[in-house]
This record gives structure tokens, C-alpha cells and sequence, in this order.
């Protein structure tokens, strides 16, 4: 009996190595699974999440959040108090992270204006937990229609019911910040990648999936847009449609790079980046008060703290600390200039050692970032974590990357699993290579990708294993007649 996996050789969808699950497409594929089946699916996710939080609400200690931190607290966002007295204001002169989370939160912030600070706050809360829920359940059914198309409705099915259990995926779906939002929209830019190698791409769609990403999450800066140029030269897509591709993610995002640039001297959408560097290599937050430190390491003008709020009040609602405030700015160029001092004079040695401690936080289990009310009661949570964290998801990864990359035939596949890996690749280096702390909850960012890789070869291997065994009992029955 032939293996339902049996493809001609030379087919492009023969692809697959690790980590990535774009590169395991079969001949077995059905295509996408159909609008109502992937509504259904978003539905089931949907609710299902609605209902557990709702189960388990009670456990929280204000009545409504599932962690310690409300929006205010969060390092990366704007005050809600801004955002609805100067919406407009406020996100132009926004540096310390990309716009797109707070261009939500100060619509939810407009839409409660009339609210006192506290009610603000709780209301969207509240609702950003709403949306999280469809970022959740959206994560599902792209989880489901990816598998759907790698390895039938069966497994896309186990499959998208084991994701949705995920604790980690539940913790990111109740932490009020943008780590679930990001993690959804890296899986689409990576359907949509495989999707080219398999002769299907379209334009519009990775454009979008990368604006997104660039619009979100400060990781994914310019050098991945450049990234994402090679990846399609790399899959041999045609120089017109790249060149599209490039014009437009160009564009939309080196405007908004040149207007970071000329309001604030920096070429990133956050200015995270010294305070992060310097976690990196194990100097936590210098105090730089007493330093002599050179006049043009700073940016050469900034705005006037008149122009917005955002730029000169020091506290948000509730008395958090707001990283928005120009001297925090001073502050982040402070850092990067000790930072590179401190790479010039120190040993390579212990830099490497301080990466080294990053690589074994980033492997540790991404349910545990935060304590949460409700992820902390899951009793499947353990097994999950065994899996999902080193050196057991690393393993698993190994083992099916070898499995997958023997079905390679050629330069061509090679290079087009190059383009295919260089996004994860990147994001785990950068997770790595940049931070200290938080790197299990960037680990999260590439989970869904992992997991439908991980998912799809766990089937090819099911689906060898049953039809080998026939030919086993036959075998033994030859030989005891």
C-alpha cells in the first residue's frame, strides 16, 4: 500500500526541515479547509476562552484581571489619560514602542471618555480582554487551516484542541499587553511565506502580515523587512512581485521611520533598545547620574515637552512610571553609549556568558512569565511546560528537523528552507541577543509556528508507523506457514 505521504521527486512542497512548519507541506494536502470550518473553529476558541475566564474571574484579587498588571503598568504603553485627552498628539510623538497596541487602547480610551481614571482604565481592560479572545481564537483557526492543508482535517482538529489548551497561549491571551497579538500575526507572516513556496503567495497579504508585525512589536524592525525581502528572492519569487513587496512594506515604513528619526534621532520604533542592550550583557540598569558622558551621544534636538503630555508628565494613572517622558529618552542614549564602552572593554567572555544565561531563560517554560490566576490552576499545565520548554521542546525539534530535512532533494529546497527558517532564526537570535528577563515571553512569539511544524511531522510519522504494520504481520505470518 503506497504512503498517503508519497510525493514525485523534485515537487516544491517536498520542503521540510526545522523548525518551521512551512517547510513540511505533503502531496496529502487538501488546501484550505473552507470559511465554515475556519469560523466555527474561531467560534469554539472564541467562547471557550470567554467561558474559562469567566470560570475562573473570581480567583482574581480586583475581580477582573488574571495577573498583577493592569495597562497603566505596562513599560510599553502610553496613559490611557493621554490617549484620550490628546489621541492624535500623543501617538505622533510616541518613541518607546511601535503605535498600533495604543491606537487601540485610545480608541477604547475615546469610546470611555466620560469615565472617571479608574473606571477608564477598567473599562478598557475589560475590552481589551475581549479583543485578546479573537486574537486567541484567530491564532486557532490559523492554526487549524495551516495543519488543514499540511496534513488533513484530522489532525488539524487534535491538533488546533491542543493548541487552544496551550497554557502559555491562554497566559498571553490574559496578559494586557501586545505578546499574543505579535505571536498571531509572525504565524500569518509565515503561512503566508509558505504559501509562496508553494505557488499560492500573494502580495497584499505578506505586506500586510509584515506591516502588522512592524507596526506591533518593536522586534521587528527594519532589518526584518529586509529580511523579508531575501526570504522571497530566496524562494524564487518573481523580481516584479518582490519589488512590489518591497515598495509598499518600504514605503509605509520608512516614512514612519524617517519621522522617528527626525523627532526623536533614532532610526527604530522604540527606544527600549539601550536599556534592553544593557540587560543583554548582564549590566541590568546602570546609573549613569554620576558619568561624564559625551554631548553627542544625544540627540541632536528633540520636540518641546509642550507639544504633548506623553513627553513631559512622569506618571501615568496610578502612579506608573512614564517611559514616554523625554528624559527617559536621554536616558536610553546614556545606556546605549555605556553599553558599547562596556563591549569594547570587557572580556568577550563574559558577554558570551551573559547570552548564555539569555539562551537558558528563553527555553524555560513561556506560561511561567507572569503569575496568572487562571494559568496557575490548569491542571494540564505541567505537561505542557514539560514539553514546551528545554531541553525537551529543543529535542523534539532536533528529532523532526532530521526527519524532515532527509526529504530535502537539491540546492533549490535547501534554499528555499533557508527562507522559509530565516524568520524564526531571527526572532530567536534577537530574543536572545537582546534581552534579559522577559526571553521566555519572546520564546512565545514563534510557539504557534513551532507547534503546527511539530504537529504536522508527529502526523507524517503516525500515518508511516500504521502503514508499515500491516506489511509487518504479514511478513510474520509468511514465515510461520
Amino acid at each position: 500500500m503506497p504512503s498517503l505521504y508519497a510525493m514525485p521527486r523534485g515537487l516544491r512542497d517536498s520542503i521540510a526541515v526545522a523548525p518551521s512548519p512551512a517547510l513540511t507541506p505533503s502531496a496529502r494536502t487538501t488546501g484550505a479547509p473552507g470559511w465554515r470550518w475556519t469560523c466555527a473553529v474561531f467560534s469554539a476558541a472564541f467562547l471557550f476562552l470567554l467561558a474559562l475566564e469567566a470560570g475562573f474571574r473570581r480567583y482574581a484579587p480586583d475581580g477582573l484581571r488574571f495577573q498583577a498588571w493592569n495597562s497603566e503598568r505596562m513599560m510599553q504603553t502610553l496613559s490611557l489619560r493621554d490617549l484620550r485627552d490628546e489621541p492624535l498628539r500623543s501617538l505622533w510623538y510616541l518613541h518607546i514602542q511601535p503605535p498600533l497596541l495604543d491606537v487601540f487602547r485610545a480608541s477604547l480610551a475615546g469610546l470611555h471618555r466620560s469615565l472617571d481614571e479608574a473606571s477608564l482604565v477598567d473599562a478598557v481592560d475589560r475590552w481589551t480582554y475581549v479583543a485578546w479572545a479573537a486574537v486567541f481564537a484567530a491564532t486557532a483557526a490559523l492554526v487549524f487551516s495551516w495543519l488543514h492543508r499540511l496534513a488533513g482535517w484530522r489532525t488539524a482538529l487534535v491538533g488546533t484542541v491542543l493548541w487552544v489548551l496551550h497554557p502559555a497561549a491562554i497566559a498571553f491571551a490574559t496578559l494586557l499587553d501586545g505578546t499574543a497579538a505579535s505571536a498571531a500575526a509572525f504565524l500569518w507572516f509565515c503561512l503566508e511565506q509558505w504559501r509562496f513556496h508553494r505557488g499560492e503567495g500573494s502580495v497584499p497579504r505578506l505586506a500586510a502580515a509584515t506591516l502588522v508585525l512592524f507596526f506591533l512589536r518593536s522586534i521587528f524592525q527594519w532589518p526584518f523587512l529586509v529580511l523579508g525581502v531575501l526570504s522571497l528572492v530566496l524562494l524564487r519569487v518573481p523580481a516584479r512581485r518582490v519589488v512590489r513587496y518591497a515598495a509598499v512594506v518600504g514605503l509605509l515604513a520608512g516614512l514612519y521611520v524617517a519621522k522617528q528619526f527626525v523627532l526623536f534621532g533614532t532610526p527604530m520604533t522604540s527606544t527600549f533598545d539601550g536599556m534592553n542592550f544593557c540587560r543583554a550583557i548582564g549590566m541590568g540598569e546602570p546609573d549613569v547620574s554620576e558619568l561624564r558622558l559625551p554631548r553627542d551621544i544625544f540627540p541632536g534636538s528633540l520636540p518641546s515637552p509642550t507639544r504633548a503630555a506623553v513627553l513631559r508628565e512622569e506618571e501615568k494613572l496610578g502612579g506608573h512610571y512614564n517611559y514616554n517622558q523625554l528624559d527617559y529618552l536621554r536616558y536610553s542614549a546614556a545606556l546605549k553609549h555605556v553599553c558599547r564602552q562596556a563591549l569594547r572593554s570587557r572580556p568577550l567572555s563574559t558577554t558570551l556568558a551573559s547570552f548564555a544565561q539569555n539562551a537558558l531563560l528563553y527555553g524555560r517554560p513561556s506560561s511561567r512569565y507572569q503569575p496568572n490566576v487562571l494559568v496557575d490552576r490548569l491542571p494540564w499545565r505541567g505537561a505542557y511546560d514539560f514539553v514546551f520548554s528545554s531541553p525537551v521542546l529543543w529535542l523534539l525539534l532536533l528529532a523532526a528537523g532530521v526527519s524532515a530535512a532527509r526529504r530535502l532533494k537539491g540546492a533549490e529546497d535547501w534554499r528555499h528552507t533557508a527562507a522559509l527558517v530565516l524568520p524564526i532564526l531571527y526572532v530567536a537570535a534577537v530574543s536572545v541577543l537582546f534581552e534579559k528577563g522577559e526571553n521566555m515571553r519572546f520564546k512565545y512569539f514563534v510557539e504557534p509556528v513551532l507547534f503546527v511544524f511539530l504537529c504536522s511531522e508527529g502526523a507524517r510519522l503516525a500515518t508511516r508507523i500504521r502503514l508499515r504494520r500491516p506489511a509487518t504481520h504479514r511478513t510474520v505470518g509468511d514465515s510461520a506457514g
